[in-house]
């Protein structure tokens, strides 16, 4: 996949989050960049947006991340979903992978995971990065 096809859905209350991410993807060449404060916009914009991967906080208000997360899968099964939250504890992370995510970020993130999360899930062309 080039990194021209990609588009990415960030959902994150924290303006400053989805600041660093938009950085971040914008030093990868990625243009396609949606975003959304809670759960139930973050929700929309995937429908609207059909992103090739989201990132997706835990910690969401109005619908928590996990229920997006099944709301995803429901629409559609093989989406490609990175939960991304400051909660390390391992019975959330395995509950995270049993709901279907795709990858968990722990917080603070640097932007070479995010990077490397890329090239892993999407099979990003490295010269393109």
């Amino acid at each position: 996949m080039k990194i021209d096809d990609v588009s990415v859905l960030v959902v994150d209350d924290s303006d400053h989050i989805r600041t660093l991410f938009a950085m971040t993807f914008k030093k990868m060449g990625i243009n396609k960049v949606h975003f959304a404060a809670d759960g139930v916009e973050g929700l929309a914009k995937f429908q609207s947006a059909k992103p090739t991967i989201t990132f997706l906080d835990n910690m969401l208000p109005r619908m928590s991340g996990m229920e997006v997360l099944k709301e995803i899968r429901g629409m559609k099964s093989d989406a490609i979903v990175v939960i991304v939250s400051a909660v390390s504890n391992l019975e959330v992370v395995q509950e995270a992978k049993v709901k279907g995510a795709s990858f968990y970020l722990v917080k603070p993130y640097v932007p070479s995971k995010i990077t490397e999360i890329m090239q892993k899930l999407l099979n990003l062309e490295r010269s393109t990065i």
